[in-house]
């Protein structure tokens, strides 16, 4: 055993015993095998649905950091749904491509077949209330960034704000689900990092070519990098025209 593994182990005995105990789950870089000397060790423990608490917690063995989560059944159920709805099916992503650790009575097994079959599912678009109210948070920056620009001031901030905002975006408009921004680079100019992470639901070339030339743009040459990567997201589902905006939906009367 490698010594992370020896520490993993250490740290599962702590739990392994405990009547409430039902799995546990190995996901993040060390399941993908894209560790490095700063990857933390993502433990995930499945609780049954009697347990009258849930934890998000770190600490070292052996000094290896754990990062490690304590949730019932139903709890993790719930995160599932949520993250369907919001395009984000990062516990889907855990159950799907982890290594299960321990199952004692089959939940991890059935979680891993619920996972698998989310994923699969292709994911719902957001309203055009919603869609369209994002697009108006996009110019709102855009705008501000303009702003700070012509009055001399650095922009450095609300253009990464901008970027940031601009992925988020497009996976939403393109109904793709999100990937970790802090990967997304990796994933993108990585193919084989991209298939570790199991990453297989890529942005179109455009918007990588895009998006890549905002990471290596020059002081000089931002505001044209994220101008061009702005048009091309805030069109996606149609133009927008900030001066013919109407976000309206219906209310309760009261």
């Amino acid at each position: 055993m490698e010594k992370w593994e020896i520490a993993l182990d250490k740290f599962l005995k702590r739990y392994i015993n405990k009547p409430w105990f039902e799995g546990a789950l190995l996901c993040g870089s060390y399941a993908a095998g894209n560790q490095n000397k700063f990857s933390d060790i993502d433990v995930v423990i499945v609780a049954s649905n009697n347990l009258g608490w849930q934890e998000k917690s770190n600490c070292y063995v052996d000094d290896f950091l754990m990062e490690y989560t304590v949730n019932p059944v139903y709890k993790i159920e719930e995160y599932m749904q949520s993250g369907m709805e919001s395009h984000t099916p990062v516990d889907q992503n855990m159950f799907a491509y982890g290594v299960i650790l321990h199952d004692k009575h089959g939940i991890m097994k059935k979680l891993r077949q619920k996972s698998i079959r989310d994923l699969n599912k292709k994911i719902k678009p957001f309203s055009k209330y919603s869609n369209d109210f994002k697009k108006y948070g996009l110019w709102c920056r855009y705008d501000d960034m303009l702003s700070l620009q012509h009055d001399g001031y650095p922009i450095d901030l609300l253009y990464w704000t901008l970027v940031d905002k601009l992925i988020t975006a497009y996976y939403d408009f393109s109904c793709l689900p999100h990937v970790p921004h802090a990967k997304i680079q990796k994933i993108l100019t990585d193919k084989e990092f991209a298939q570790r992470y199991h990453a297989t639901q890529l942005p179109d070339k455009t918007f990588t070519k895009l998006l890549m030339a905002c990471f290596t743009a020059k002081p000089k040459d931002k505001v044209q990098a994220v101008d061009e990567l702005y048009n091309y997201v805030i069109n996606l589902s149609g133009r927008f025209d900030i001066g013919q905006f109407i976000g309206r939906r219906k209310i309760e009367k009261r």
